[in-house]
């Protein structure tokens, strides 16, 4: 379990970062932005790592009795946040109108997945990303951060089509080989 707790430290606290314009600021400074950018990627990465290995290798205690209308809605949720992560890193219209569409997907997942589960090491996991996602989505719209609109185009539509056949696409693939990555099949 301290691997989990140290992974989601690591990966969640570097994200934490860009939320104080300050800190960003010294640490961009003292590194260069490339540098910086090296840093964050390299930490989040590590974090990422060490969250799996470490939830792969928690304990499955059960603290809750799963919620079987969570389980019931996760594959169509689970459509939804992928296509929600992919449009948000295409520039097309829906990444344009939605707020944090990638946030959403990442709070989607985790909600859902943190109902549908009920033990211990899935809590400290879902409960963190939900969390987090949650404060990055307030502290994003503290700091006035949306995607611009540029020349008051919204985007065309062909990458929402192609954000969004993505996003099904790599649905279908987590979904087809959810027990080869994750040790469990999917609901």
């Amino acid at each position: 379990m301290a691997l989990l707790i140290w992974g989601l430290i690591l990966f969640i606290g570097i994200h934490v970062v860009p939320s104080s314009a300050r800190l960003r600021a010294v640490l961009a400074a003292m590194l260069g932005e490339n540098g910086y950018k090296i840093l964050f990627s390299l930490v989040s990465a590590v974090g990422l790592v060490l969250t799996a290995i470490g939830y792969g290798q928690a304990p499955r205690e059960q603290i809750f009795e799963p919620s079987q209308t969570a389980r019931s809605l996760l594959p169509a949720g689970m459509a939804v946040a992928f296509v929600l992560v992919v449009v948000a890193n295409v520039p097309g219209r829906i990444r344009r109108l939605l707020r944090h569409p990638m946030l959403a997907g990442v709070l989607v997942w985790s909600v859902l997945h943190l109902l549908a589960n009920g033990d211990l090491a899935s809590n400290v996991l879902f409960s963190a990303f939900a969390l987090w996602t949650v404060f990055a989505i307030l502290s994003a719209e503290y700091r006035g951060k949306r995607p611009a609109v540029a020349d008051g185009k919204l985007g065309n539509p062909a990458f929402d089509l192609a954000g969004v056949a993505g996003g099904l696409l790599a649905f279908w693939l987590v979904l087809h080989f959810h027990a080869d990555l994750f040790g469990v099949a999917p609901v």
